[in-house]
């Protein structure tokens, strides 16, 4: 290459985080609306997840999230571009709602709710363990939309819509889903803040019956053990779990008479030593409410199979069984 057209790509080349100051004219579509109402439902989603859950070419559509970036609908947070890994190629792009994005939604959607948050703003603050975590939800929920899309026999039901049958006094909440929940650990009692990371119910339509579930993400940066219940650890939201469920707290506060809490983590290890932490202690003992799984074996082709993990060492699926 001559070092005329060295000098020109050089030029040419800008940071994926800049926008253009003369980006080429477009006009909006039904699909771009609806990217930008995905993203504003997740917070933070990459191109990929994107790709999966909007039909179209996966040029297009990145075509046009780019152009959506460009004209301000959609923000690429700059804590993804805080770390370089050598060798580790280029990461799919990671977008998130803007102001511009929310009024237009507002408009379009009647979301107009969205406008209260200065989204803009909370991109530039977002740091990265928040993204990955939100992303690492993500990845859970789109694998799940696409294993339900491939069946006919059962039904997804979101976490917005399962609000909408929550009981009165608990839609009308800012976080429907956190509780405080009252836990006894050696002889000490602690009052813990507890909220998913996910909430999905299974509907089984020829049954008529469905089970709801709560997710919990694990990154493997949070001990699964600590020596008390003062600081996070995966033990205490178990105990916490327990707890709500023996009170009866998800009857009164969801509505719901079933669920059982699934724990997404790493790998086959960490869910040997969660599974061991839960059997170690009395009160959670065997309990039927806990089900672990670590990412690699999950995928939108067997998610809903028997890749769950139970306290008594057997694989089982999450479909239920009535």
């Amino acid at each position: 290459m001559s070092e005329d057209a060295i000098k020109s790509r050089l030029h040419s080349y800008r940071p994926r985080r800049v926008r253009s100051d003369n980006p080429p004219p477009f006009q909006l579509t039904r699909r771009d609306i609806k990217m930008i109402h995905i993203v504003a439902k997740y917070r933070f989603l990459n191109s990929d997840h994107i790709r999966k859950l909007v039909k179209g070419s996966d040029k297009n559509i990145s075509n046009r999230l780019k152009t959506l970036f460009e004209y301000g609908y959609l923000d690429r947070p700059d804590c993804q571009f805080e770390t370089y890994r050598l060798g580790g190629g280029t990461s799919p792009l990671v977008y998130a709602l803007t102001d511009k994005g929310a009024h237009l939604l507002a408009n379009e959607c009647e979301y107009r709710e969205l406008t209260r948050h200065g989204w803009s703003a909370k991109n530039k603050s977002a740091g990265r363990p928040f993204l990955k975590h939100t992303l690492a939800i993500a990845d859970f929920v789109t694998s799940l939309q696409l294993a339900i899309s491939n069946r006919d026999d059962v039904q997804l039901i979101d976490s917005e819509a399962l609000v909408n049958a929550f009981p009165m006094n608990t839609q009308e909440l800012s976080k429907p889903y956190r509780l405080n929940i009252s836990v006894i650990h050696q002889g000490t009692r602690s009052d813990i803040g507890l909220e998913p990371d996910y909430a999905f119910a299974l509907y089984l339509p020829q049954m008529q019956k469905r089970a709801h579930f709560l997710v919990e993400i694990d990154r493997g940066t949070m001990p699964v053990l600590r020596r008390d219940l003062k600081q996070s650890s995966i033990l205490r939201k178990l105990l916490a779990y327990q707890s709500m469920w023996k009170m009866k707290r998800h009857t009164v506060h969801f509505g719901w008479q079933n669920f059982r809490v699934l724990f997404v983590t790493t790998n086959a290890e960490r869910v040997e030593n969660m599974i061991e932490a839960t059997n170690a202690n009395v009160l959670t003992k065997g309990s039927p409410l806990f089900l672990f799984a670590d990412k690699p074996e999950l995928n939108e082709n067997n998610l809903l199979l028997d890749k769950w993990n139970n306290l008594n060492g057997i694989r089982q699926s999450l479909l239920p069984k009535f």
